[in-house]
C-alpha cells in the first residue's frame, strides 16, 4: 500500500505519483488582507473532507508571512498552468517563502490557479470586486484551487466545487446568500481515496 516519505521541499523532489506527505501551508499576503479568513476556512474544509472520506491525511500547518510575489510572475504562471499543470518551473521570487504549498494572495490581474513545481506547488488568488463582495465565491474560489493542489483536475458540472476550464464554468456561480462550500462528485471522491488511503501514514 502507499506510504509517503516525509521530505525537505527545498532539496527532493515531490513523493511517487504527487502524493503530500504532511503539507506545510505559508499564505504569502499583505498583513491583514481580507481574503485570509477564506483560505483558513477552505483549509478547514478540505480536512473536514479527508475526515470524512476515512483518510488520516490533512493539511498541516499554516504559517502568515508578510510578503507580495511580483504581479508579472503571478502573471505568467496563471497563463501558463492551462498547458503545463505538472511539475512547471515556479519563479525564483517564491524561493524566500517556505513550506510545501504557498498561497499567494495576490494583488495582480489573472484567473486564480495551482501550479505544481517539482518541489512545492503554488496557489494564486486575484483579488477581484467579485471576490471581495461575495465571501460564498471567494471561500469556493480558494477551495477549488486547493483542490487542483491536492489532486483533483476540473470536471464540466456547474454544480460542482471543481467545474473549470475547458467548460463554461465561472466563479460567479458560487454566489449564494447561504455561506456553504459546493460539493465532490463520487469519482472525485474515489480519487481521493486512491491518493490518500485509510492506512495513510508518513515514515
Amino acid at each position: 500500500m502507499p506510504r509517503c516519505i516525509r521530505r525537505n521541499p527545498r532539496t527532493s523532489s515531490l513523493p511517487h505519483r504527487g502524493q503530500w506527505c504532511d503539507v506545510n501551508i505559508t499564505v504569502v499576503s499583505a498583513p491583514g488582507d481580507p481574503r485570509i479568513p477564506a483560505v483558513r476556512e477552505a483549509i478547514a474544509h478540505w480536512n473536514q473532507t479527508f475526515a470524512e472520506l476515512g483518510t488520516p491525511f490533512r493539511l498541516g500547518a499554516t504559517t502568515l508571512v508578510n510578503g507580495s510575489v511580483p504581479d508579472q510572475d503571478m502573471q505568467d504562471l496563471a497563463t501558463r498552468v492551462p498547458t503545463h499543470f505538472w511539475r512547471m518551473t515556479l519563479p525564483a521570487s517564491l524561493d524566500p517563502f517556505p513550506g510545501d504549498l504557498l498561497v499567494v494572495l495576490s494583488d495582480a490581474s489573472f484567473i486564480s490557479f495551482a501550479a505544481r513545481g517539482s518541489q512545492r506547488t503554488v496557489v494564486g488568488i486575484k483579488n477581484s470586486a467579485l471576490l471581495m463582495t461575495t465571501p460564498n465565491v471567494l471561500r469556493n474560489v480558494v477551495a477549488h484551487e486547493l483542490g487542483h493542489a491536492i489532486g483533483l483536475p476540473h470536471n464540466d458540472d456547474p454544480k460542482l466545487l471543481m467545474c473549470g476550464r475547458p467548460a463554461p464554468c465561472r466563479p460567479d456561480a458560487f454566489q449564494s446568500d447561504t455561506p456553504h462550500f459546493f460539493p465532490l462528485s463520487a469519482a472525485e471522491k474515489e480519487r481521493l481515496q486512491r491518493l490518500y488511503p485509510s492506512d495513510w501514514a508518513a515514515r
